[in-house]
């Protein structure tokens, strides 16, 4: 009984130890892949010369960075991958 309830009590502190699911099919890579594409269509270049990654989440909407070269752009997307709008923020 002593082995599960200290097995329950680590559980959560074990479960921060898993990096977050980020394959082809999570929504964070279908947000990331909408971002590239709306940069890509904006600057008229191919997807593959455009690089998106994940900032954060509020609300429900993600916020995407996605570099045209050493431009930045800024996507706001919401859960099933439409980008609701984006930015072109200076650094």
């Amino acid at each position: 009984m002593r082995l599960i309830l200290c097995l329950m009590t680590a559980l959560p502190v074990l479960s921060a130890c898993v990096p977050e699911k980020t394959g082809p099919d999570t929504p964070r890579s279908t947000q990331e892949a909408a971002c590239a594409a709306a940069i890509a269509a904006h600057v008229n270049r191919p997807v593959a010369e455009v690089t998106p990654r994940w900032l954060s989440e509020t609300n429900g909407i993600a916020t995407v960075e996605t570099l045209d070269g050493n431009r930045r752009h800024l996507c706001s997307v919401d859960a099933s991958g439409r980008v609701t709008g984006y930015s072109h923020p200076r650094d």
